[in-house]
């Protein structure tokens, strides 16, 4: 999910709708970092249909799936038995994330996989005891990123647990501590926003709101053809 400015900006809309109309984000397998967030902390198979509950909260307990596009971490999550939802800006995506919850038997899939805005919750305080949110709030410009957090928090109790990744600039196009913004140029995501962050700039996105439980900066090279890129994935607690 990338955002769109409401007031006085541009609208990505159009073109995160684009991107799921060109098939460009249609992912349908869950990333390996939510399941290794799902199984460490909240719940662990253990049989074909059975279950281990790391959290004692867990049971029955809701999940949301920020930035869902497809639904493919809210599939994910409800197969694990987990209460799931999510919420995404591109009308596509929503679509497409409904008809597979259809097809995979969650309930009432219109009221559970919303469009909407992430600065806006169409839920109550402490609604949701976790959340995941994967390469969404680095799609962003940080104007709204920040809002999208604290938002978050909102829906979020007291030691609640929040998963999300973000796009480091330690590549090889940019210095270790680079944290600016740069709109996409590419034929991927074109005309979108790319948010890159340092620990500094991740300590402003959460002030107050999130602290770190865990923090990984994890570095893809192509030993082939040179290049790397790296993502810091966390796991941050609701205070």
């Amino acid at each position: 999910m990338k955002y769109a400015k409401q007031e006085g900006g541009v609208n990505n809309k159009s073109e995160w709708d684009k991107s799921y109309e060109n098939r460009d984000n249609i992912v349908f397998y869950p990333h390996e970092e939510v399941i290794r967030f799902v199984s460490k902390f909240i719940r662990k198979r253990i049989a074909l249909n059975q279950f281990k509950d790391i959290d004692p909260g867990s049971t029955n307990a809701r999940v949301l799936d920020l930035g869902c596009g497809i639904g493919r971490h809210v599939i994910y999550c409800h197969e694990m038995g987990l209460d799931a939802y999510g919420i995404d800006l591109s009308d596509t995506a929503i679509l497409v994330a409904r008809e597979w919850a259809g097809h995979k038997h969650l309930p009432d899939p219109e009221n559970r996989i919303l469009q909407g805005d992430v600065r806006h919750l169409p839920w109550g305080g402490g609604f949701f005891r976790y959340a995941v949110s994967h390469g969404v709030l680095d799609s962003m410009p940080f104007g709204i990123a920040r809002p999208a957090c604290v938002e978050l928090a909102r829906v979020m109790p007291v030691g609640g647990l929040f998963y999300c990744d973000l796009i480091s600039g330690d590549d090889s196009q940019h210095a270790r501590e680079f944290s600016g913004e740069e709109i996409v140029n590419t034929a991927h995501e074109e005309g979108t926003v790319q948010l890159y962050f340092n620990l500094a700039k991740i300590q402003s996105l959460i002030e107050g709101v999130f602290e770190i439980d865990e923090c990984n900066l994890i570095r893809r090279e192509n030993v082939l053809r040179g290049g790397y890129t790296s993502r810091y994935h966390l796991i941050l607690r609701r205070i």
